[in-house]
């Protein structure tokens, strides 16, 4: 019977031993981080039949178990994913705003000012201070669009940058794990390693900040790791690589792919999740989007510019020439379009229309029998070329296919992309400014048809006429008499008439005149009077915006996203904190139920021992009592 108390009490004091010293450890942990509170599992030992009767034989400690509930845990990471990705993606579009705030904001002022000096000039034409004045807006313009698109291209890199560190470090966490997985396998049978387990939740917290994550058991010991939509990262004791590789069709766009053994597959960032995710969007939306509408507003006042330059005359009587870098120069036509390596396809974007011009990407592929266009907004159609190069129209451009397109090319259109790196202010004369009209108070027209004189030559005026039903056009001198007879309209290409060339589009009423005056006055100012009309005509959009119009826009939509993100942050931040909450509740140490904890094992141990001492006495009086 002694022996039965001795066996009994030391039963107790080793269980109440552990559960002081698990107590202990997690008193000692209630400040690290991602520590689980730990528990003592007892149970009773099994018991033994005697005389008909079970009687029971003590307790033992039958395993250590950590607080955690795979729920609470899987809400966590996604909570933690989608505050990341709003955290990140609200520092970005902070950092933009602020960028449209100031630097970007020069831009139309710049403009407003060299509209201010149009204004100064129409008053005295002729002076060259006011002219050389309109020249040096002109360079501000130019700089203040180079500047803003080079500090978005700079944007750009330090994203790269970011994205790159943010993939070594996730290899890194990913090379962890298989250590932990490789220390799970070392963990004799049927045992289980708390604090290991803590350190790999720990790690998949901070992985879930930088992308989606989905664990699954591969073994009682190790898990499988899945980012995104289910791309493995770690399978056990093996891990994959994450990294960066040339874009398509686009090597400059880099894009995600993982590298698993000897193969290498693309991963869309689409569903990646996380501050990944944000990087991606910033990079690959947000910035075009903000370069595409920069470019969009430098097209407009550039191109409407130099058309109003060719449209007048200088103080030397000839036709204007461009102010700023023309926007369809055979250069800058072909660098809107990328062609893929080892292509012979050559295309050129050609602006034709500003008030039809959109921003954004276009893509132009070929399948050995038909051309289809993807359009910015993802949807696809087919396009025929026509004439000779062939060529179609969309948007207010038109594309010209000068060499064919291979059978599978895919071939990226960005019309407005980099036409704010492109700009630059060429004119160096004042004297070359067109402050003279050529056409005529006598011009009267109804419709949209733009006439041009793209040379000047012994006729110095004369009167372009169409027909009533807009079939025909003819060339008549200032006192109806005709000097060119009827043809057809619109004519292809240019017309000469004594020397002077002309182009005139489609597009003019019926009963059109456009009245030509090639002849020097002095004084006259009626092509800068139209130049400063520039600064409120609603050129772009579809005649609703001006060309400030679009900045105010760009800025209002960017201000609109930076609202939505800020909002999106708040809502995440907010079920972040519950989802920690809820883990909390289940892993959380808490000090008042650990002393109290302690104070019961304490007294479970003492009374343990006092069987043992009991056990001793009854042993000892039996054997006195042998004697």
């Amino acid at each position: 019977m002694a022996f039965d108390l001795l066996s009994l009490g030391s039963q107790g004091v080793l269980t109440a031993q552990r559960q002081l010293n698990t107590t202990s450890h997690n008193i000692n942990n209630v400040n690290t981080e991602g520590y689980s509170r730990q528990s003592v599992v007892q149970e009773t030992n099994d018991p033994f039949w005697s005389a008909g009767n079970n009687y029971g034989t003590g307790v033992h400690a039958a395993e250590v178990r950590r607080g955690y509930d795979q729920f609470a845990t899987n809400e966590l990471n996604l909570t933690t994913t989608n505050h990341s990705y709003a955290t990140e993606r609200d520092g970005q579009l902070e950092r933009l705003d602020k960028l449209l705030a100031n630097s970007a904001s020069q831009v139309p002022q710049d403009m407003n000012q060299w509209y201010d000096a149009v204004k100064a000039m129409a008053d005295s034409p002729s002076d060259l201070g006011t002219r050389k004045v309109v020249l040096e807006k002109a360079k501000m313009v130019s700089a203040g669009l180079n500047d803003t698109h080079r500090v978005l291209d700079e944007q750009k890199a330090v994203t790269n940058d970011v994205l790159r560190k943010t993939l070594d470090r996730v290899n890194d966490i990913g090379r962890e794990l298989v250590e932990i997985h490789e220390a799970l396998l070392k963990t004799p049978a049927g045992g289980a390693d708390n604090d290991l387990m803590d350190k790999h939740q720990t790690l998949i917290n901070e992985l879930s900040t930088y992308t989606k994550v989905t664990v699954t058991r591969k073994n009682t010991e190790t898990f499988n790791v899945l980012i995104g939509s289910g791309h493995t990262l770690v399978s056990g004791t093996h891990s994959s690589e994450l990294k960066m590789i040339d874009g398509d069709p686009d090597p400059q766009q880099s894009r995600l792919a993982v590298v698993a053994g000897k193969s290498l597959k693309a991963i869309s960032s689409d569903d990646i999740g996380g501050k990944l995710a944000s990087l991606f969007e910033f990079r690959d939306k947000t910035l075009p989007q903000v370069m595409d509408e920069l470019g969009k507003m430098a097209i407009g006042f550039t191109d409407s510019v130099n058309q109003l330059q060719s449209q007048g005359l200088d103080l030397n009587g000839q036709v204007g020439e461009a102010m700023f870098t023309d926007v369809n120069s055979p250069e800058v036509a072909a660098s809107r379009a990328l062609i893929p390596r080892g292509s012979s396809a050559e295309v050129k974007v050609y602006i034709e229309d500003l008030s039809q011009l959109k921003g954004g990407e276009y893509e132009l592929g070929f399948n050995g029998s038909r051309h289809t266009l993807k359009m910015p907004d993802g949807s696809t159609q087919t396009v025929i070329p026509s004439g000779i190069p062939p060529s179609f129209a969309v948007d207010g451009v038109r594309i010209e296919i000068a060499a064919p397109v291979g059978n599978g090319d895919k071939i990226l259109l960005r019309p407005t992309r980099h036409a704010a790196r492109d700009v630059e202010a060429v004119m160096a004369d004042p004297a070359k400014i067109a402050a003279q009209s050529y056409l005529s108070s006598a011009t009267q027209t109804q419709g949209k048809a733009e006439f041009a004189i793209t040379s000047a030559g012994p006729l110095r005026e004369f009167q372009v006429a169409v027909s009533p039903d807009s079939s025909q056009f003819a060339v008549l001198d200032m006192q109806g008499n005709v000097l060119q007879a009827p043809q057809p309209y619109p004519p292809t290409g240019q017309v000469v008439v004594g020397g002077t060339g002309f182009t005139l589009s489609n597009g003019a009423s019926g009963g059109d005149v456009f009245a030509v005056s090639l002849n020097a006055a002095t004084g006259d100012n009626g092509n800068l009077i139209r130049m400063q009309d520039l600064q409120d005509t609603k050129l772009m959009d579809k005649g609703r915006s001006s060309v400030i119009d679009v900045y105010e826009a760009l800025n209002t939509e960017m201000g609109v996203q930076r609202a939505s993100a800020a909002r999106l942050k708040e809502v995440g931040r907010q079920e972040k904190e519950a989802a920690e909450s809820r883990v909390a509740e289940i892993s959380g140490v808490n000090m008042d139920e650990e002393a109290a904890n302690m104070m019961k094992f304490q007294q479970a141990y003492m009374a343990s021992s006092r069987i043992m001492t009991v056990a001793n006495e009854t042993f000892n009086t039996l054997l006195n009592a042998a004697r």
